[in-house]
């Protein structure tokens, strides 16, 4: 048996990156053959911000060549990570070569509301094809509770299997708890309007706490096609303790972990895509050891346990308090971070997720 990833994004992204390379790798240690088919590094897609780029005739055309290769594989199943235009030469593949398919979903995209014609067709195409192909897959795997109660909608062979961390690579190498400064941080892409808006809920209860704190930044790394609108949004604020930082490649990240003291993830909306998110950079937060202000909205509220091994938080004056019992306890900081990471290390480390993937896979 051979599984093929096949992802439209490049390592780079955390969907791929987790959720392909990773997950085939460690799958590998578990005797069955693996290989990742990125249209980003295989076939010299565009991905992220840059996808925008891409024509009609340009998705056809690494279609086509995805399908010829694919087409070549005889027994090979296909492990399509989500739904989007790549999907279609491994699910036509499925359809001429009769290859076994699995959908595996860690984010929503898709109308968050779609009518349904006759109370079965969904006016939303992504719905549509959601739904085909995880009914013909032979299992599907999530990446929230939220996906995994959705798709069993359409195969109750659904599994949950969160996105987690590589916690051999993300692993802290110093103490910063007597650093004179505080680092607050909120990481990742900036593709979707939510990420605007969430943000600028962590700033608003930052903000209020640099009255009382001159020692205390915050830290946005992110890029995406809302850049633009987030400067605008820091520009308001006029502080110069907030900081938007470029990009940090993936391997480069557990070093830039190391330098802050406390990350946040707000979440505003309580929608679809909020509810569906698998939160990559809290599980490299709490491996890294360092507390966290979480929303309860979403994924987070299954993993941290407030109180214990981080912050859930239901408003926006309840985050700012929690932010502040941080800031100004290190001790605090440092039993919750240790808390977070043993949390990490005996529930989402990728060993311990290649394990279950594994054994999914090989009763097939």
């Amino acid at each position: 048996m051979k599984i093929i990833f096949i992802s439209r994004e490049g390592y780079r992204l955390p969907g791929a990156r987790v959720r392909c390379y990773n997950f085939a790798r460690e799958i590998s240690k578990h005797g069955i053959a693996t290989e990742v088919l990125s249209y980003t590094d295989s076939l010299g897609a565009l991905d992220g911000e840059r996808e925008a780029d891409l024509s009609l005739i340009e998705k056809v055309s690494f279609n086509y060549k995805a399908f010829l290769r694919l087409s070549k594989e005889k027994d090979s199943i296909f492990y399509i990570q989500r739904f989007n235009y790549h999907s279609f030469a491994p699910f036509l593949a499925h359809l001429f070569k009769k290859n076994r398919i699995i959908l595996d979903l860690d984010d929503w995209e898709m109308r968050e509301d779609p009518k349904y014609y006759f109370g079965v067709y969904p006016s939303s195409k992504a719905h549509y094809f959601t739904q085909l192909i995880a009914r013909r897959s032979i299992v599907c795997i999530s990446a929230s509770i939220f996906l995994r109660d959705f798709l069993r909608q359409f195969n109750k062979a659904t599994y949950y299997i969160p996105s987690g961390v590589d916690t051999e690579l993300f692993k802290s190498s110093s103490n910063v708890l007597n650093s004179e400064k505080t680092i607050i941080s909120w990481i990742g892409t900036l593709h979707k309007k939510e990420y605007i808006e969430n943000i600028k809920f962590a700033l608003d209860c930052f903000s209020p706490l640099r009255i009382r704190h001159k020692n205390i930044y915050f830290d946005i790394v992110a890029d995406g096609i809302y850049r633009d609108s987030l400067v605008k949004i820091i520009n308001k604020f006029d502080d110069c303790n907030i900081s938007l930082k470029n990009w940090i490649a993936p391997d480069e990240m557990p070093s830039y972990l190391d330098s802050i003291h406390i990350g946040v993830l707000p979440v505003v909306n309580r929608n679809k895509f909020n509810l569906s998110k698998s939160p990559t950079k809290l599980f490299e937060y709490m491996a890294m050891g360092k507390p966290t202000v979480c929303s309860v909205i979403g994924e987070a509220a299954n993993i941290v346990c407030d109180g214990e091994n981080g912050y859930l938080a239901q408003d926006k004056g309840e985050f700012t308090r929690k932010m502040q019992s941080l800031i100004e306890n290190p001790s605090l900081r440092l039993q919750f971070g240790e808390k977070a990471k043993k949390t990490v290390e005996n529930n989402y480390s990728l060993r311990i997720l290649g394990e279950q993937l594994s054994e999914i896979l090989k009763t097939l």
